[in-house]
């Protein structure tokens, strides 16, 4: 870098003597912008909370360039409007799992009886019994009993939650890999990336209809299409909607997708 005369008063300035990477495709490209700190659907600006479009369960195993250094798909939410968008991503998340045959808990779990908790919980009920009808030494092996489970004298207290308490564990059987991994690996395999990418960034817009999201948020952002088509407007070759071939994707406006009037996958999900 080189530094940049400024008048005087100004901040300091340099000239960068390379080409940096990840550099923007056009000046209306998203990420040359200030973005307000506010809720992106109702505009509130207080108790807000990052929402990722494309949930971490996927997109953290999405191919690095669906994820490094990107946060188009990463928008600010009030609490309330968070919530609502977790349950409709619960519904999507469904039907991926449908669709791919991953079910959303992979794992078979189920409850198993303790014997040791069984018995310590029987024990404090006998010590906590009003009759006294324990012979001593009865009593005394039954306190040991919970001495080494507590690690330490009990308390009546303690007692009483030994008495309260469930003597039943929970048990999954085996360590398969998570739904999000299981689904990702499928859509790699099927060549679908892009589609999958849209497809929850379109369940974001139909679902919250969001009216303050940055200048430049498209569900299309950096899939092959768009590359494709800005890459066309920096050579001055503009794509016209009616020059469009047939089964080519085009880039569809917010209306559109909270209409439900395109469809940006190729050959469905």
């Amino acid at each position: 870098a080189e530094p940049v005369e400024q008048p005087e008063g100004a901040p300091l300035a340099a000239r960068l003597l390379f080409q940096p990477s990840g550099k923007p495709l056009d000046s209306s490209d998203f990420y040359c912008q200030d973005k307000s700190n506010e809720c992106c659907c109702c505009s509130k600006t207080e108790s807000l909370v990052r929402k990722n479009v494309v949930p971490k369960e996927y997109r953290k195993h999405l191919p690095l360039e669906y994820k490094n250094r990107q946060s188009h798909d990463v928008v600010l939410l009030c609490v309330q409007c968070h919530c609502s968008s977790n349950i409709a991503d619960s519904t999507l998340r469904e039907q991926l799992a449908v669709e791919h045959d991953v079910p959303v808990n992979l794992k078979n779990c189920f409850m198993v009886p303790n014997k040791t908790k069984m018995g310590v919980k029987a024990a404090a009920k006998a010590l906590l019994a009003t009759n006294n009808s324990i012979p001593p030494d009865r009593q005394t092996e039954l306190n040991q009993k919970i001495i080494e489970y507590l690690g330490r004298e009990p308390s009546k207290k303690d007692l009483q939650e030994l008495r309260r308490m469930s003597v039943n564990d929970k048990k999954c059987e085996g360590d398969p890999p998570e739904h999000g991994s299981e689904v990702v690996k499928k859509v790699v395999q099927q060549g679908k990336v892009d589609e999958f990418v849209v497809r929850w960034r379109n369940n974001f817009l139909a679902s919250m209809r969001p009216q303050h999201l940055p200048t430049g948020w498209n569900p299309l952002h950096r899939t092959r299409d768009r590359v494709n088509m800005e890459s066309a407007k920096s050579e001055g070759n503009k794509i016209e909607e009616g020059e469009m071939e047939e089964g080519e994707m085009r880039e569809p406006s917010l209306g559109e997708v909270e209409m439900g009037e395109c469809n940006i996958t190729e050959g469905g999900d």
